[in-house]
């Protein structure tokens, strides 16, 4: 069974292995993950559904 992933959670694309931290923009159920990478530097996804995001890898329980 995979662990539920919520805001906060440090979470793993499985298509192209970018890592990020799962957030939520205010006031609305819009949903991104925001990193930062060696070589590309700050990266942040379009947005979408949290049902999106259970698709990703789960890499670190947020605090």
């Amino acid at each position: 069974m995979r662990n539920k992933i919520e805001v906060g959670d440090t979470i793993r694309n499985p298509e192209n292995g970018l890592v990020g931290i799962l957030k939520k923009e205010e006031g609305r159920e819009n949903y991104y993950v925001e990193g930062h990478h060696e070589y590309a530097g700050k990266w942040q996804t379009a947005g979408g559904t949290l049902k999106d995001y259970q698709k990703w890898d789960l890499y670190q329980k947020g605090k």
